[in-house]
């Protein structure tokens, strides 16, 4: 049986008190600013914003994801999102199955809108992508569904086209940076990760470090970058549609 993590009423209830001490220390901009921050989100997730004001930490959606990457915001990241849905990739990705908005109760995980089925956007970690120190590893390009998300630049090193790109976080999840990286603890263990279109570091040009990842990863830039509009992308783990199709 899958295990989930279960949220305590006492942390619930923490962090509420901590987003009334936000506000008093730094004002309702304090707490907008973290309920806004640049988690990757299930699909049909609007806002950072309009999520932890809908969401009522039901954790349903955890329970229906039938692959395991829909997880909670832990405390420790964000105390106003604190228990609201994320995506971890370390174990599955997402192919559209829609059980995760079918569960929810407040729709907070809705049909209709642009994030319906545009979770996000991978980006390449240089410093630790095999790829760029060594040649041969094209396993990202390989394994992504999406024909045309990753090509190879002129020295066989992944680059990703956001047109195209969904943020399923196949490349993510069957990068194998990890294991082959082992020895050094100053990069990421994955190669390529998916981010939030709205985050800093989903405005990379090319690739990423894994310092600026971490200080760009859940920071909400200016602007958002634009959804994918292009390519062939899963619906459910039977099917397929082409970017901007209807279900």
């Amino acid at each position: 049986m899958m295990r989930v993590e279960e949220i305590s009423r006492r942390g619930f209830l923490a962090a509420g008190a901590a987003s009334v001490a936000l506000v008093g220390v730094g004002g309702f901009g304090a707490v907008t600013k973290q309920a806004d921050a640049a988690f990757v989100r299930p699909p049909g997730a609007a806002s950072g914003a309009e999520l932890v004001a809908s969401c009522d930490r039901c954790q349903k959606c955890l329970q229906a994801c039938p692959y395991g990457i829909v997880t909670p915001v832990p405390l420790a990241e964000s105390l106003v999102a604190y228990g609201t849905p994320t995506i971890a990739y370390e174990h599955g990705f997402c192919d559209f199955c829609m059980k995760c908005v079918d569960a929810c109760p407040t729709g907070a995980l809705a049909y209709g809108g642009l994030a319906e089925r545009d979770m996000g956007v991978a980006v390449v970690v240089r410093d630790a992508c095999v790829a760029w120190d060594w040649a041969g590893c094209t396993v990202c390009k390989e394994e992504c569904p999406v024909e045309g998300a990753i090509t190879l630049d002129e020295q066989d090193r992944p680059v990703v086209h956001p047109d195209y790109c969904d943020g399923c976080g196949k490349c993510e999840q069957v990068c194998p940076s990890a294991s082959l990286r082992a020895y050094d603890a100053s990069v990421e263990n994955k190669g390529i990760v998916v981010v939030s279109r709205a985050s800093v570091a989903a405005h990379a040009s090319g690739s990423i470090g894994s310092e600026e990842l971490q200080t760009g990863r859940f920071a909400r830039a200016g602007e958002a970058l634009a959804p994918h509009t292009k390519g062939v992308h899963p619906d459910g783990p039977d099917a397929t549609r082409e970017a901007g199709g209807a279900a």
